[in-house]
């Protein structure tokens, strides 16, 4: 019968050594992440607020220049009414359209009136992007908006 020779270690001290320090590391790296999530996560929604305002106030110097430049002729400087158009500057219009619909009626228009779709892909020349940017100019509007019940047939604050 064979005899048993004692079992050899066949990794070598060094190696024993690497795997330690890498250990080591991993703990440490361990250690950094779940003390940084949760600084990461108190500090999250301050950094989306800022980025918002930051965007918000972005696209509402854009749609200025958009609004001029495409809708002013209509409907007035400022939102304020034109000859046919709707006054767009008016509390109740700004109160009872949300943003969503002010971006449908830009895009699409409003047929029956001279309000034609203003939506890249219903022939018109603007991108989402940019009509997101025209609405974000008219609620910017909404603060100081006057009273202005018939707001539909062009009329003007008094």
């Amino acid at each position: 019968m064979p005899r048993h020779q004692p079992l050899q270690d066949f990794e070598p001290p060094w190696l024993e050594r690497s795997l330690d320090r890498h250990y080591a590391w991993g703990l440490a790296f361990m250690i950094v992440l779940i003390v940084a999530f949760p600084i990461y996560r108190w500090r999250e929604p301050d950094l989306r607020k800022e980025a918002r305002a930051e965007q918000q106030k972005s696209y509402t110097k854009s749609g200025t220049a958009l609004f001029a430049q495409n809708c002013a002729s209509c409907h007035g400087k400022g939102a304020n009414g034109g000859s046919t158009a709707p006054t767009l500057h008016a509390k109740q219009f700004l109160e009872a359209t949300s943003d969503e619909q002010i971006n449908l009626l830009i895009a699409g228009g409003v047929s029956g009136t001279s309000m034609s779709a203003w939506y890249l892909e219903f022939g018109g020349p603007l991108t989402e992007q940019q009509i997101a940017q025209i609405t974000a100019y008219l609620r910017s509007l909404e603060m100081n908006a006057p009273s202005i019940p018939d707001w539909r047939t062009s009329a003007k604050a008094k």
